[in-house]
């Protein structure tokens, strides 16, 4: 089965560097053979294990109720040609464990899987089945190419019909789906949410500890991963969630996928900002 995994980079965002640090930490988790693949209108800087395609145009569907459309040009029909199973990826995300594992459940189970928003802190004493469903949390995807293809047709015809129901791609990804199912509880965590304490409970401890089960770390809103990944890092987080200087376990992950990158373009006699 062909395996791709999938990013999108567009405008001035996120640079390359965000990429080859996700490759890397694909390359290190996935036992399998796969192709990595960057939907993007600016490929400079990119390793040369990653293949570039074009960002499907999304037409009207740019920024409308504070939300963007763009991950809606991932089901673009013949996108993804002789992909089997496609992994749509945020760039603020870091991987710690291995991918094998949820691959063979995504597999096991027909149709879309996406990451399920995070509720309150407060609600998190409750068992899942108990908390309110908030919706797709689009920063993991998973689909089996030319099944979902609908998703961007259809709001390509009426966008209008697709703001009716949706303020953003990962709700409507969430609600038009077919046969969608949320990824398994514990697979991944939010950073800011379930790791950097709620003030003031930051002041009794300022370390910011790996999750021992969680095999992604999704980074929505802020910090980045960039934020906490450099030695000289200060202070990042929200107010009521601050925190201050380099967090050691994401270091070493971006510390890796830098080297990675600069072994790679060494290997072809090419510098990263050739």
């Amino acid at each position: 089965m062909s395996l791709a995994f999938i990013c999108l980079k567009w405008g001035e965002a996120y640079p390359a560097e965000d990429v080859n640090v996700l490759y890397q930490g694909v390359r290190d988790h996935v036992s399998e053979p796969f192709r990595f693949i960057c939907l993007t209108d600016r490929p400079d800087g990119l390793r040369p294990e990653v293949e570039v395609a074009d960002l499907p145009a999304t037409g009207a569907l740019g920024l409308r109720w504070g939300g963007c459309w763009p991950k809606l040009g991932m089901f673009t029909p013949g996108l993804l040609e002789g992909v089997d199973l496609a992994v749509f990826l945020d760039l603020d995300v870091v991987i710690l464990r291995s991918f094998d594992p949820i691959l063979a459940h995504i597999r096991a189970i027909p149709g879309l899987h996406v990451l399920r928003e995070w509720n309150p802190n407060v609600w998190e004493l409750l068992p899942v089945s108990l908390r309110p469903d908030r919706g797709a949390q689009s920063s993991m995807v998973a689909w089996r190419p030319g099944e979902q293809d609908h998703l961007y047709l259809e709001a390509m015809a009426n966008p209008e019909a697709a703001y009716a129901i949706a303020k953003n791609d990962q709700r409507y990804i969430g609600l038009k789906a077919r046969n969608c199912h949320y990824l398994p509880p514990g697979f991944a965590v939010s950073f800011r949410r379930h790791l950097v304490p709620h003030y003031p409970l930051n002041f009794l401890s300022t370390r910011i500890r790996r999750p021992r089960k969680a095999a992604l770390v999704v980074f929505h809103g802020v910090p980045k991963p960039i934020d906490v990944a450099r030695d000289a890092a200060g202070a990042w987080g929200t107010r009521m969630r601050p925190g201050f200087g380099p967090v050691d376990w994401v270091r070493d992950y971006w510390q890796r996928g830098l080297k990675g990158t600069r072994a790679a373009f060494a290997a072809r006699g090419r510098s990263p900002d050739a």
